[in-house]
C-alpha cells in the first residue's frame, strides 16, 4: 500500500503522438510505474485502452485496488489551437463598433468562426450602449447554426455587466443544442478583443475535450477503474471533469504546465541540493514547449496563455509554445527552403508499421513524375467528421472510406479529372484528415535515432526529397534536424529575452541578423558569435534524446535529460493541486463621486470603499468556496491579496484611485 496510506494517483498525458501514463505515491513523491502508447485519434479511447493495460500489467503495493485518483493532462487542446484545429463555431459579438473586429484581426485570424454583429453592450461603467437587439441575432442564429459545432458570445463591457451575454446565451440555447461559452464565463479582464477571441476559442474546443474526456472514461470502465477523474489547467492546477468540460480552453497549455511540475520532481538531486533555476523544453509531436523555473517556481502569465499567434486570456504558466515537434510536416521548395511544421502529420515510418503495404506504394510513387510531397504524402482517418468539411476533405473522406491508406498521388489524379488543380496540404484544415508525411521522426529513424518502427518507407521518402536539394537521404536528414535544433535554440533566446524585459528586433534571427549568425546560419569569416544561457536546460518529451545534439550544437548551456523524461507531464498531472484564483476590481465613479465593485455575479456601489472591500472579502470568500467545491476540493484555505492604485496630487496628497483584490483558493486535505 501507499507509504503514507493516501490513495496512489495514476497520472495520464494525451498528447498528440503519445499517451503516456504513471501511477504516483503522493507521499515520498516517488513514482512506482510507467507505460507509453500511441495516441489513436481516429477513436481516443484506443490509446488510452492501450496505455492503461499496459501500466496495468505492471506491479505495484496495492494494484489497481489502490489507485484512488486519476489525474489527466493534455496537448490536444494547445495543438488544435497551433494548427488552427478548432471547431467551426458561431461569434456573436455584441455592442462592437463597425469594423472593430475586422480591425483587429479577431474575425480574420479565427477562420473558423461565422461571426454575428448585433446591437448592444454596455459601457466601461456597465449602463447599456442600445437595447440588446434579439431578433437579428434569432434569424442568424437560425440561418448558420447547422453550420457550426459550437457557439460563443461576446458583449462589449461583459465584464462591468453580463445582462446582454446571458440575455444572448439564452436564446441561443433556446434555438440550438450546441454549447454555448460566454466570454464573462472566462475572464474578468478588460480588452474586448481578446476575451472574444478567447471565447472563441474556448467554444472550438469544447467538442475536443468532451471527447478526450468520454475516451478516458471509457478506457477507465474497460480495467474496471473506479477512481474520480480530474484534468490539469494551464496554470499546473486541478479541477473536476465537469469544469474542464465547461471551460476546456483552461486546459491550454495544461501539458506544459504539468510538464514543469514534472521536470522540477524528476531533477530533484541531479541539480544539487534545494531548488534550481531551470529552463524545460518538452518537445513533443505536435508543439515544443518552453518555460523557466525561478528558484523552482514557474512563473505565471498575467497576460494569458499565449500559443501560436493567440495571446488568450485564461492565466496559465508563462510558455512559450511553437507548433514544432518530432510529427512536424517537413516540406522542401523549389529553392531547397526547408520548412518544418506547424502542422502536425502522422510520420511515414508509424504509418508503415500498420500498414506494410505503404512501402510498396512509395517504391512505385517515386519513380513517377510526381512533385515530391505527392510522392511520399497519405491520408489517414483523424478526429470523427464534423461540419464544416472543404470539397476535398470530402473527397478525402470517401477514399478513406475504400482504403487506407489513401495516397495523396491518387486524390491529385481524381481531382484532376473532377475538380481541377490541387492547392497542398495547407489548404486542408480538418481534424478528421489526417495526413502522412515525412517528418522529423522520420528523420531519426534514417540516421539510426529512432527504433520504434520499421525505417524502409523513411528511406524511401528521404531519398525522393532529397533529390530536390542534390544530396543524399542522410545529409538531407542531418539538415532536417540541423534547423530543428537551431529553430529551438532561437525559441530558447526569446524566451529568455522577453522574461529579460528585453525586445528583439525585427529579423534578427535572419541568416545576415548578429543572432541567425550566432545560430549557425551563415558563418562569419573572422569573428565567432555565440549566445549561450546561464541556467540548465531540462529535455523531456519523447525526441528529446535524438535532438539533444543538435540543440547542443546551437545553444551553450548544460543540457540535462532526466530519469522518465518521456513521462514527465503524466508525472506533473499526478502530483498537480486543486487551487483557483479569481481578481475583483474596486474603481471610482465618474466625477469621483464614489465607488464601483465588480463581482462577477453582482456590482456594488457606495461612497465608502473599504465598506466594498469588507464586501468583497465576505462574498468572494463564499464564492470561491462554491467555485472550488466545483473544481473537485472538499475543503479549501482562502487567501486575499489587495493592491491600492493610487496617485500623487501637486500638494503631496495621495489619491486613491481604486484596487485590484486577488482571491486564492487552495484545497487541503
Amino acid at each position: 500500500m501507499p507509504t503514507d496510506s493516501r490513495p496512489l494517483i495514476l497520472g495520464l498525458d494525451t498528447g498528440g503522438t503519445h499517451t503516456d501514463a504513471v501511477v504516483y505515491d503522493p507521499g515520498p513523491g516517488r513514482v512506482l510505474a510507467m507505460a507509453k502508447a500511441l495516441t489513436t485519434h481516429h477513436e481516443l479511447s484506443l490509446g488510452l485502452i492501450n496505455a492503461l493495460k499496459a501500466i496495468s500489467i505492471l506491479a505495484w503495493p496495492g494494484g489497481l485496488a489502490a489507485i484512488g485518483r486519476v489525474n489527466l493532462s493534455t496537448t490536444l487542446a494547445t495543438n488544435a489551437v497551433a494548427e488552427g484545429l478548432g471547431g467551426r463555431i458561431g461569434l456573436v459579438l455584441i455592442g462592437y463598433e463597425a469594423g472593430q473586429a475586422t480591425t483587429d484581426g479577431l474575425t480574420r485570424d479565427l477562420d473558423r468562426a461565422r461571426p454575428i454583429s448585433i446591437k448592444g453592450g454596455h459601457d466601461y461603467y456597465g449602463r447599456p450602449l442600445a437595447p440588446l437587439d434579439l431578433e437579428t441575432l434569432g434569424s442568424e442564429v437560425k440561418k448558420i447554426d447547422p453550420e457550426v459545432e459550437a457557439w460563443a458570445v461576446s458583449g462589449f463591457f461583459s465584464v462591468k455587466n453580463p445582462q446582454h451575454e446571458l440575455e444572448a446565451a439564452s436564446l441561443i440555447k433556446s434555438l440550438s443544442a450546441a454549447p454555448v461559452t460566454m466570454g464573462r464565463d472566462l475572464t474578468g479582464q478588460l480588452d474586448a478583443v481578446r476575451r472574444a477571441a478567447t471565447a472563441a476559442l474556448n467554444a472550438g474546443l469544447v467538442l475536443i475535450i468532451n471527447r478526450l474526456l468520454d475516451a478516458v472514461k471509457t478506457a477507465l470502465e474497460e480495467l474496471d477503474l473506479q477512481a474520480r477523474l480530474m484534468v490539469a489547467r494551464g496554470d499546473g492546477s486541478l479541477v473536476s471533469e465537469d469544469w474542464a468540460r465547461a471551460r476546456p480552453i483552461e486546459t491550454l497549455v495544461s501539458g506544459p504546465a504539468a510538464g514543469l511540475v514534472g521536470a522540477r520532481e524528476l531533477t530533484r538531486g541531479l541539480m544539487g541540493p534545494g531548488p534550481a533555476d531551470l529552463w524545460v523544453m518538452d518537445v513533443g509531436g505536435t508543439t515544443t514547449d518552453l518555460a523557466y523555473l525561478d528558484q523552482g517556481r514557474p512563473a505565471i502569465s498575467r497576460d494569458g496563455a499565449q500559443v501560436g499567434q493567440w495571446r488568450t486570456m485564461i492565466e496559465a504558466v508563462d510558455t512559450r509554445t511553437r507548433g514544432l515537434g518530432g510529427d512536424s510536416l517537413v516540406t522542401v521548395d523549389r529553392t531547397g527552403r526547408l520548412t518544418l511544421g506547424p502542422r502536425r502529420v502522422l510520420p511515414l515510418c508509424r504509418l508503415a508499421a500498420q500498414w506494410p503495404e505503404v512501402e510498396k506504394i512509395l517504391e512505385r510513387a517515386v519513380r513517377l513524375p510526381l512533385s515530391p510531397e505527392q510522392a511520399t504524402c497519405f491520408f489517414v482517418p483523424g478526429a470523427p467528421p464534423g461540419p464544416g468539411l472543404s470539397e476535398t476533405e470530402a473527397l478525402i473522406l470517401k477514399g478513406l472510406n475504400q482504403r487506407t491508406p489513401y495516397p495523396l498521388a491518387e486524390l491529385v489524379r481524381t481531382l484532376a479529372l473532377t475538380r481541377g488543380h490541387f492547392g497542398g496540404l495547407k489548404t486542408l484544415s480538418h481534424p478528421a484528415v489526417l495526413p502522412a508525411a515525412f517528418t522529423p521522426t522520420d528523420a531519426m529513424a534514417v540516421l539510426g535515432l529512432f527504433n520504434g518502427a520499421p525505417v524502409e518507407a523513411s528511406i524511401l521518402a528521404a531519398a525522393c526529397l532529397a533529390k530536390t536539394l542534390r544530396t543524399s537521404p542522410e545529409e538531407f536528414c542531418r539538415r532536417i534536424l540541423d534547423e530543428f535544433g537551431r529553430l529551438l535554440a532561437e525559441e530558447v533566446i526569446t524566451q529568455a529575452c522577453h522574461l529579460s524585459g528585453l525586445t528583439l528586433p525585427e529579423g534578427v534571427f535572419h541568416e545576415s541578423g548578429l543572432l541567425g549568425q550566432a545560430l549557425g546560419r551563415r558563418a562569419p569569416s573572422i569573428i565567432d558569435i555565440a549566445c549561450q544561457i546561464k541556467a540548465p536546460l531540462v529535455l523531456m518529451g519523447a525526441p528529446a534524446a535524438g535532438l539533444a545534439p543538435w540543440l547542443d550544437k546551437h545553444l551553450g548551456t548544460r543540457l540535462v535529460i532526466p530519469p522518465a523524461f518521456d513521462v514527465a507531464s503524466a508525472v506533473g498531472a499526478a502530483g498537480a493541486p486543486i487551487q483557483l484564483r479569481r481578481l475583483v476590481e474596486l474603481h471610482t465613479l465618474p466625477g469621483f463621486s464614489g465607488y464601483r465593485l465588480f463581482l462577477p455575479d453582482r456590482v456594488l456601489e457606495s461612497a465608502d470603499p473599504e465598506e466594498l472591500v469588507t464586501a468583497a472579502n465576505r462574498l468572494m470568500a463564499d464564492h470561491l468556496r462554491e467555485l472550488i467545491h466545483l473544481a473537485g476540493a472538499e475543503k479549501a484555505e482562502i487567501e486575499g491579496e489587495r493592491v491600492d492604485r493610487r496617485v500623487t496630487l501637486r500638494d503631496g496628497s495621495r489619491l486613491f484611485l481604486g484596487a485590484t483584490l486577488t482571491f486564492t483558493a487552495r484545497a487541503v486535505s
